[in-house]
C-alpha cells in the first residue's frame, strides 16, 4: 500500500492470549477504544483497538473483529494517519453485511470518506460519503444519518465546489445531531460548515474579491465560535484542540492577531496533552502564517524551515503547505530568487503528490478486489464443506438451506451497481408498500418518472463510458437534493423513478423543478466538452391507496406528455 509517514507510530498490538481470559481482555480493549472515541483520547483508543484486533483470531469473533476495525480506522483518522485509516476502514466495510449491518457500515464509510477528503481525493470522498448515506438510510438511525450528511456535505464542496449544496447538507446534519442531542456530531457539522466557508473565502481572496471573502470569513468565524461553545460543554480533548486551531486560522484571516495568538497557545497546549501530532503541526503552520501577517517575515520563514527540517516525519500535505508559505513570504519580502526556488520545489512536490494520490486510489481498488475475492473463496469453501457434511443423510435439508441462502442474497441485491441508488427490485418492493400506507399518515406520495432527454444520442456521439458517467452524475445530483425519507431508484436504462413523501402536490412540483434545474445547470463539460444533459419529469400525485401499476402507469403517461411538449420540463398527471 502507499506510504503516508506520520509521527504517530503504527499501533503495536499485544500478542493474542491463549487462555480463556482472552475473551475478557478483548471485551475490555473494545470498551476502552469506545470510551476513547467519546473522550477524544485517540492515541489511547488506537492502541486499544489494535490490541482488540490482535485477539480476534477465531471465526466466531468476526463481530468483535469488525468493531475493532471500525474503531481503529476512526482513531487513525483523528491522529492524521489517513492512508492507514482508509486501509482499515475499507477492510471493515467489506466484512459488514449491506443490510443487516448497515449502521456499522455507514459509520466506517463516514471515516473513509473523511480520510479521503483530507488526502485531497474529493471524488473518492464523495463516493464513500454517498455509500454511507445510503447505508444510514437503510439503518434508520438519525445520528448515523447526521454523520453521513456531514461527510456528504464536506465532500460535495471538495469534489464539486458546490458551496450552496454543501451548506444545505451540513445544516441538515447539524439539525439531525441537535435533535438527538449529540454534541460531538453537532460540533463536527458546525466545524465543517466553518471549514467550507473559510475555504470559499480564501478562493475569493485569490480571485480578487475582498468584500465577498470578508463576508465568508465572518460566516466561518460564526460557525467556529458555535463549535467552540459546544466543545467547552464536554470533555473531548480532540474537539477542544480542533476548535482552537480553527479559531486561530480564521482570526488570522480576519486580521485579529491578538485573538489568533491566544487561540494558538491553547491549541498547542491541548495538542500536546492529547498527543494530537497532526493538530500540533497545523498549529505550527498557523503560527508561521500569524507571523507573516504581523510583518515578522524572517521569524515566519524560520518557523516554516524548522517544520520542514523534520523531513520524513512530516506528512506530505504539511510539506506542501510549508513550501507554499515560504513562497508567499519570499514573494512579499521581495526575495524573488528564493520565491522562484520555492515555486519550483512546489512543482516537484505536487507531481509527487499526484503520484501518491494515484497510488492510493489504485491501492484502494486493489484492496477492495482482494477482500471481495477472499470473501468469495471463503464462502465457496464453507458451502462445499457444508454440502459434504450434509450429503449423506440430509439432502433435503441441504437444498432448503441453499434456497434460504439464495433468498437472502437476492434480498440484499437491492441497489444498482452503476449509480449506487436503489434498483427496480427495491422499487417494486417499496412502491406498493408506501402506496398502501396512504390515508393512515399525513401528506401524500409522489411517484415521479425521470428520463434523460436524447440519451441514445449521447451514447452514439460520445460512447457508452460517457453515458455511464452521465447516469452516475444524475444519480448523485438527485440523491444530494432529496431527503432521507425519499427513495431514488434507477428503473432501467436512462430512466429513474422517485418516491417523494410530501405534504402537498405543490411541494412535489417545487422539488422536481429544483432537480430539473440542477441537472440542466450542472457543468457537464467536466464529463465531456460537448456534453449537455437535460431530463423530463412525469409526476403522479397520490393521496389515497391505489395499485402500484396504476400509479407508475400514470407517471409514465405524464412523462410521455412532457416529452411530446418539448422535453426538459415537468408534467403532472391529469393536467394538460
Amino acid at each position: 500500500m502507499p506510504s503516508r509517514v506520520s509521527t504517530d507510530s503504527n499501533p503495536s498490538p499485544v500478542t493474542p492470549a491463549a487462555s480463556p481470559a482472552s475473551g475478557r481482555m478483548l471485551a475490555r480493549y473494545l470498551r476502552d477504544a469506545r470510551q476513547a472515541r467519546q473522550s477524544g483520547q485517540h492515541h489511547l483508543g488506537r492502541q486499544a483497538a489494535a490490541n482488540a484486533l490482535a485477539l480476534c483470531s477465531q471465526p466466531q469473533q468476526q463481530r468483535q473483529r469488525n468493531e475493532a476495525l471500525v474503531l481503529l480506522a476512526l482513531h487513525l483518522l483523528r491522529l492524521g494517519q489517513l492512508t492507514e485509516a482508509v486501509q482499515y476502514g475499507l477492510e471493515a466495510a467489506a466484512g459488514l453485511d449491506f443490510v443487516a449491518q448497515a449502521g456499522a457500515r455507514a459509520d466506517v464509510l463516514c471515516t473513509v470518506a473523511m480520510a479521503c477528503n483530507e488526502m485531497g481525493l474529493g471524488q473518492d470522498a464523495l463516493k464513500y460519503a454517498l455509500e454511507a448515506l445510503s447505508s444510514a438510510r437503510i439503518d434508520g438511525d438519525p445520528l448515523l444519518l447526521s454523520w453521513a450528511l456531514n461527510r456528504a456535505g464536506l465532500a460535495t464542496f471538495s469534489a464539486l465546489g458546490d458551496l450552496e449544496q454543501s451548506v444545505s447538507l451540513l445544516q441538515q446534519a447539524q439539525l439531525q445531531a441537535s435533535q438527538v442531542g449529540d454534541t460531538i456530531a453537532s460540533f463536527s457539522a458546525l466545524t465543517n460548515l466553518g471549514v467550507n466557508y473559510r475555504a470559499a473565502g480564501m478562493q475569493q481572496e485569490v480571485l480578487g474579491n475582498p468584500e465577498e471573502a470578508q463576508r465568508l470569513f465572518l460566516l466561518a468565524r460564526q460557525q467556529f465560535e458555535q463549535a467552540e461553545a459546544l466543545a467547552r460543554q464536554g470533555d473531548n480533548l480532540h474537539s477542544l484542540a480542533t476548535s482552537q486551531i480553527n479559531l486561530a486560522e480564521i482570526h488570522t484571516n480576519l486580521g485579529d492577531l491578538a485573538a489568533a495568538t491566544t487561540a494558538l497557545q491553547r491549541s498547542r497546549e491541548l495538542s500536546v496533552q492529547g498527543h494530537f501530532t497532526h493538530i500540533l503541526r497545523n498549529t505550527e503552520l498557523a503560527e508561521a502564517a500569524l507571523l507573516h501577517h504581523s510583518g515578522q517575515h524572517e521569524a515566519a520563514a524560520q518557523a516554516l524551515r524548522s517544520l520542514l527540517a523534520q523531513g520524513e516525519l512530516l506528512e506530505f500535505d504539511m510539506v506542501v503547505l510549508a513550501h507554499e508559505g515560504l513562497y508567499r513570504l519570499y514573494k512579499d519580502a521581495g526575495q524573488f530568487q528564493l520565491a522562484l526556488a520555492e515555486l519550483e520545489q512546489l512543482r516537484r512536490i505536487e507531481k509527487e503528490l499526484a503520484n501518491q494520490r494515484s497510488s492510493t486510489q489504485g491501492w484502494a481498488i486493489r484492496k477492495e478486489l482482494e477482500i471481495t475475492s477472499a470473501q468469495l473463496t471463503a464462502e465457496r469453501e464453507r458451502l462445499q464443506a457444508e454440502r459434504e457434511r450434509l450429503r449423506a443423510a440430509r439432502l433435503e435439508a441441504e437444498k432448503a438451506l441453499a434456497d434460504a441462502r439464495m433468498n437472502e442474497l437476492e434480498q440484499a441485491a437491492l441497489y444498482d451497481p452503476l449509480t449506487g441508488v436503489a434498483n427496480r427490485r427495491s422499487l417494486d418492493l417499496e412502491g406498493p408498500a408506501r402506496l398502501a400506507r396512504l390515508g393512515t399518515e399525513t401528506g401524500g406520495l409522489a411517484v415521479v418518472v425521470v428520463d434523460l432527454d436524447h440519451f441514445k444520442s449521447i451514447n452514439d456521439r460520445f460512447g457508452h463510458a460517457v453515458g455511464d458517467e452521465a447516469l452516475k452524475k444524475v444519480a448523485q445530483l438527485i440523491t444530494l437534493r432529496t431527503r432521507s425519507s425519499d427513495l431514488v431508484a434507477r428503473f432501467g436504462g436512462e430512466e429513474f423513478v422517485l418516491l417523494l413523501q410530501e405534504d402537498v402536490v405543490e411541494s412535489t412540483l417545487a422539488c422536481c423543478e429544483r432537480l430539473r434545474l440542477a441537472i440542466m445547470d450542472y457543468s457537464w463539460q467536466d464529463v465531456h466538452p460537448l456534453l449537455h444533459v437535460t431530463a423530463s419529469f412525469g409526476v403522479h400525485w397520490c393521496e389515497v391507496p391505489q395499485t402500484w401499476e396504476q400509479a407508475l402507469r400514470a407517471a409514465d403517461l405524464a412523462l410521455y406528455t412532457a416529452k411530446r411538449n418539448g422535453r426538459n420540463r415537468l408534467q403532472l398527471s391529469g393536467s394538460s
